[in-house]
């Protein structure tokens, strides 16, 4: 029994090997797909996690919202902000010592969700060119989270530790800097997952065996993959590998247990098909015939009315941090 555990404990590195190996075999692939995941993160996830994550972070940090529990606008927030908003919130709890890590876990199980932008939008009417299908979706995501959290242990916030006061311009410029190390963090997994996405892609067709991987990889390519409606709203559910990497990077102070973490994961999948396959049989809807998997065009926030709020309500945070300022002559230290 020792000997095959002792054997699988070298797989990832021979994984990795492997992956190596590719990369100098056929460097065209990796060159193709990281152009395209840098677009992906120029185009979408800058613009929609940036300027949001700075204003959440900005909020929980100054207590604006200090009457309304913790842990439900963490759980609000990661449904609007899509994933890993959620890991990262959390994180944020643990480390103001408000929450402990076996809660923390706890809580995370139904905070790995995909935001409404990502659902109706990029899923519903760019991939299935139709939004109805999308808010199908959308609503059954958000149920399963919602059985999710009720079916968890009930999380206890720690009321002992009382989060010292930091002034307006230390919160935007701390809110700002997180927000920009967690992004930074997520785009690089996202031009990751996006080359190992390419490759299994390539490879897929003289190894048939390598295609179920692509589903489970990264979830961008993989809604684009099928017409089976239950089974994207099961991957949205499941997130793929890459959005694991994500929430384990941003995620780094949460006691997260892999093996549970997966599982749940599974959970959320299934019940988002469940709510799906039943609400389709309600109300039957049918993809459009015209509609395709590759042709997949997602921008929202970029022309949107959600980034321009965004940097509206930034702009205002700004103007108010800056009038609070005792001496204006100041305001450049504390920025540095």
């Amino acid at each position: 029994m020792k000997k095959p555990l002792k054997n699988i404990k070298f797989l990832p590195s021979f994984l990795i090997l492997l992956f190596g190996i590719l990369l100098i075999l056929n460097p065209i692939v990796c060159r193709e797909n990281v152009a395209k995941a840098i677009i992906i993160c120029g185009q979408v996830l800058i613009p929609s996690l940036f300027p949001f994550g700075v204003c959440v972070l900005f909020i929980l940090k100054s207590d604006a919202l200090k009457p309304i529990n913790p842990s439900f606008l963490i759980f609000l927030f990661s449904l609007l902000g899509g994933y890993p908003m959620g890991a990262k919130l959390i994180n944020e709890e643990v480390l103001s010592k408000r929450l402990d890590r076996e809660n923390a876990e706890k809580m995370l199980h139904s905070c790995v969700n995909a935001g409404p932008a990502f659902i109706v939008s990029a899923v519903g009417a760019g991939v299935l060119n139709s939004q109805k299908i999308g808010y199908v979706l959308l609503v059954s995501h958000i149920l399963a989270s919602l059985v999710i959290c009720l079916i968890s242990s009930p999380i206890r916030q720690n009321k002992t530790e009382k989060r010292e006061y930091i002034s307006p311009i230390d919160n935007f410029v701390v809110s700002a800097a997180e927000s920009a190390k967690a992004v930074i963090s997520i785009c690089g997994f996202v031009i990751l997952f996006s080359v190992l996405t390419g490759y299994l892609e390539y490879y897929g067709n003289r190894f048939p065996i390598l295609i179920p991987l692509i589903y489970l990889t990264e979830i961008t390519v993989a809604v684009t993959k099928t017409r089976n409606i239950v089974l994207i709203s099961f991957l949205l559910g499941f997130s793929g590998f890459c959005i694991w990497a994500q929430v384990l990077s941003v995620g780094k102070d949460i006691k997260i247990n892999i093996m549970k973490f997966a599982f749940f994961r599974l959970i959320h999948g299934t019940l988002s098909a469940v709510f799906t396959y039943i609400t389709l049989k309600i109300i039957p809807l049918e993809i459009p015939v015209f509609s395709n998997g590759v042709n997949f065009s997602f921008k929202p926030f970029v022309s949107g009315a959600s980034l321009g709020i965004s940097l509206l309500v930034l702009g205002i945070i700004f103007v108010f941090s800056l009038s609070n300022t005792r001496e204006n002559r100041k305001i450049l230290e504390e920025f540095i």
